[in-house]
């Protein structure tokens, strides 16, 4: 039957029962609709076939599909991942659509269906595919079974723009080369690949997420390499933290992007050589880099490289390379707005310094985690009045956080002070250590309380 006619006999249905002739999704034509249901999970948009006759076949002609079956997924078929794989190869078999833009397929593999999962992969890489995310392990622990060779379409499709490759899976690429000219944005998180074979064939890649296991890259005979694509915008490198050593050296780490706005590492394997350029288009960083003494040099280059970021946040790992490093001159941020540090201990001397050389900060964030760290400082500090305020503090400082604030003689002649010299301070909040007291709390905030303040308007909060 026409869909016309269908739809005039489903209205002609409905004035008979004494409902509303049609209602507004009704209204919608099957184009929107079915961009609609692109947004749900495929069993969801399955699951409206039963609404009315119109929807019946509406999610065959989808070019989304979302197959979760991970164990955290709200949507897990139950009773084994067999179940799963029939159910997916139904969905294949009843699809009109000839074209897929997205897929998202994340499950187990059985024993004896890795060619079925490449199957499903080869049926939707075509012109049209613009985005994949794969996220693939196996049911089995065996280590032989543990091994599957992603199809050679994927990594030499055209049109591809977003890429996620995830799992507990050795993948091999085929015996040839990446070739990847649309792709923007590309997410790595396996046991056993080389990332930097994946990298050299994304010439345009904008947005990186690149996460290293203890063993990578599969059969290594010596140090990686790690050349990020000059093209970068935004990168996340990230050393998983199941590890329980350190993995292999990186002979070479090469960040020469200087479009990149944002930059967030996590890493504690030593880099042997590495290259870094300035990051004039700096916007975030965050910085958790763990190396020996003889290695932070290059941390020390990577924060100057950072000056013009507006947000920079320190981890623990790096400021205790940085308390621990030979005297060195602290970079200039003329652009730094907000500015977060986890302290191993608390040096009034050192913040001092560091404010000195950011001079529109408006936000400063201190976490204390002096009960974490195995750092010590080789002199306690003292609270010294700075002989000349830091711009930032007279001008600029709004916001002001302690976590961990333990009371100590210099941390309270720094929180004064920011309370008597910080004349467009708004907000300031400490919070106490959790080994204080209530009644010892109740103390820090009285005793704050009566110092003068320069601003007016600064609100004091002590939990």
């Amino acid at each position: 039957m026409p869909k016309g006619k269908q739809r005039k006999v489903e209205e002609e249905e409905s004035t008979r029962k004494g409902t509303p002739k049609i209602d507004l999704i009704s209204s919608l034509p099957d184009s929107l609709l079915c961009h609609i249901l692109s947004f749900l999970p495929t069993r969801c948009a399955m699951a409206t076939s039963v609404l009315a006759r119109r929807w019946r076949h509406l999610w065959k002609d989808l070019l989304a599909l979302d197959l979760d079956n991970s164990k955290h997924s709200p949507y897990y078929l139950p009773g084994g991942t067999h179940r799963f794989i029939a159910f997916v190869n139904a969905v294949f078999a009843q699809r009109k659509a000839l074209r897929v833009e997205k897929l998202r397929l994340a499950c187990d593999i059985p024993r004896g269906e890795k060619k079925t999962i490449k199957t499903w992969i080869r049926t939707v890489v075509g012109p049209h595919l613009q985005e994949m995310y794969l996220d693939l392990s196996f049911a089995c622990n065996e280590f032989g079974d543990r091994h599957i060779k992603l199809p050679e379409e994927v990594l030499t499709s055209a049109s591809l723009e977003s890429l996620v490759l995830k799992g507990h899976v050795f993948l091999t690429v085929y015996d040839g080369f990446v070739d990847l000219p649309s792709l923007k944005n590309l997410e790595l998180d396996l046991n056993y690949v080389d990332p930097d074979f994946v990298l050299l064939g994304c010439p345009v890649l904008e947005n990186l997420k690149l996460t290293l296991h203890e063993s990578f890259p599969l059969n290594a005979s010596q140090p990686p390499e790690i050349y990020m694509p000059v093209s970068l915008k935004r990168l996340t490198l990230i050393q998983d933290d199941d590890i329980e050593e350190d993995i292999n050296d990186i002979e070479d780490l090469v960040i020469d992007t200087p479009l990149l706005e944002y930059l967030s590492i996590t890493l504690w394997a030593r880099c042997l050589q590495v290259s870094i350029s300035d990051y004039p288009n700096m916007v975030e960083a965050h910085i958790d880099i763990d190396q020996d003494q003889e290695q932070v040099g290059w941390v020390l280059e990577l924060l100057k490289a950072l000056r013009q970021t507006k947000l920079l946040d320190l981890k623990l790992s790096t400021m205790e390379c940085l308390l621990g490093a030979p005297a060195f001159e602290l970079p200039e941020f003329p652009r730094l707005l907000n500015l977060e540090l986890q302290i191993p201990y608390f040096d009034s001397g050192f913040l001092i310094k560091l404010l000195h050389n950011c001079h529109i900060l408006q936000v400063l964030t201190l976490h204390n985690q002096e009960n974490v760290s195995t750092v010590e400082p080789e002199e306690p500090s003292c609270w010294t009045l700075p002989m000349k305020d830091p711009d930032c503090v007279i001008s600029h400082l709004k916001m002001f956080e302690f976590k961990g604030y333990k009371d100590s003689a210099d941390e309270h002649g720094f929180v004064a002070y920011l309370l008597e010299r910080g004349p467009i301070l708004k907000t300031m909040k400490i919070h106490a250590d959790p080994t204080l007291g209530l009644t010892y709390k109740q103390r820090i905030h009285q005793e704050l309380s009566m110092v003068p303040r320069s601003s007016k308007t600064c609100r004091l909060i002590v939990t």
